[in-house]
């Protein structure tokens, strides 16, 4: 008996458990993965499949022809890295700080208080953002309480300098306290008898926190970027593309696919897209953990 079959019959029922959650997973995950010949096809949604005719790789010309790619690969850059960069940094050190508090009502509270955003979709945040900026919102009524009653009313939502900054506070805002999970989870795995040598030997809290709970988080933290590094050519479409409006000038990769692919019908261009988008992830994500497995010795494979 092979050690496959050994294996089978020893955890039949855990695997009998994940078989529903496999079956999702391929059908919605893998099997679409089909219509990537899609992106080497002239596609005609009338004909289909097997009416369209093959086109090679002139949907790949087609789209680094695009007068909006090169704009719209630097924004999706710009929010990416400007993502990643602000949410390790807010997720960690609000971990950090939340590791301190010692009442545990207020700790489990904060922690609750801070979860809670994560589960609100990213079309009520928009919507939420649309309330807080609007002429008569919350934001403009607080200017005025604190102005005067004369003080002009702004549209927010009508700056573009603003967009970028927008973007990023509400992520983070939604994102942190989720985010935060991990990082809490790799504190509570550091041995409590490392803390008590420190305390022996003088060390205050500032310096336990620098030289045994970071140090202690690294691995996570690693780790976590080595993932993120995936995402930093995608973006966030669904918060991105209900923030715009008329007077905002911002494309991602992601919108230029709604707009070539859903909006406008160019299929093959939108998929042709699509995939470079996933094969420069790809990449990106296998770079970046040979690096860190060779700087840190930390990697995920």
């Amino acid at each position: 008996m092979s050690r496959l079959t050994k294996r089978l019959r020893y955890h039949k029922y855990m695997y009998l458990l994940m078989a529903p959650a496999l079956l999702v997973i391929f059908y919605f995950c893998y099997l679409p993965m089909a219509g990537i010949v899609m992106a080497f096809m002239d596609y005609n949604i009338v004909l289909s499949f097997a009416g369209s005719t093959w086109a090679g790789l002139s949907n790949f010309t087609k789209v680094l022809q695009l007068p909006e790619f090169l704009p719209a690969v630097f924004n999706t850059l710009k929010v990416s890295s400007l993502s990643i960069i602000l949410s390790t940094f807010f997720a960690v050190t609000f971990a950090l700080l939340l590791n301190e508090v010692r009442n545990k009502f207020l700790k489990r509270f904060t922690q609750t208080v801070s979860y809670l955003p994560y589960f609100i979709s990213w079309i009520s945040v928009v919507g939420m953002a649309f309330v807080l900026y609007a002429i008569y919102g919350s934001l403009n009524d607080l200017r005025v309480f604190l102005l005067g009653p004369h003080t002009e009313r702004l549209l927010f939502r009508s700056f573009q300098w603003f967009f970028l900054p927008n973007i990023l506070i509400l992520t983070l805002w939604r994102n942190t306290g989720f985010n935060s999970i991990l990082y809490l989870a790799a504190i509570t795995a550091i041995d409590p008898q490392l803390y008590e040598a420190a305390h022996m030997d003088g060390a205050g809290r500032w310096q336990q926190m620098r030289y045994i709970t970071l140090p202690g988080m690294l691995n996570t933290i690693i780790i976590i970027l080595i993932l993120n590094i995936g995402t930093l050519v995608f973006d966030n479409f669904e918060l991105i593309y209900g923030m715009q409006n008329a007077y905002i000038n911002f494309d991602v990769i992601q919108t230029l696919v709604f707009k070539y692919g859903i909006q406008g019908g160019n299929y093959s261009v939108s998929a042709a897209l699509s995939l470079m988008q996933g094969l420069v992830s790809m990449i990106l994500v296998v770079t970046a953990n040979r690096i860190s497995n060779r700087l840190s010795k930390i990697s995920l494979f």
